[in-house]
């Protein structure tokens, strides 16, 4: 399989914000775990372009006061 990463980007992009925030949040849980177990690392390594970016330190909850 081959994924056209272009395209992928493309679709994305193309998603309404509520949407992108669903993906964001499934490839945070263990559903990517179970999805690149069935679709191999290059789909996994794909997915993990959609991940919620790591918070800055600092910025939380447990650095406010």
């Amino acid at each position: 399989m081959e994924l056209d990463i272009m395209e992928i980007r493309k679709n994305y992009s193309n998603l309404t914000d509520e949407e992108k925030e669903i993906i964001r949040k499934v490839m945070n849980g263990p559903a990517r775990n179970i999805i690149g177990k069935v679709f191999g690392p290059e789909f996994d390594a794909a997915l993990g372009q959609f991940m919620l970016p790591i918070a800055e330190r600092g910025k939380g909850l447990a650095a406010r006061q």
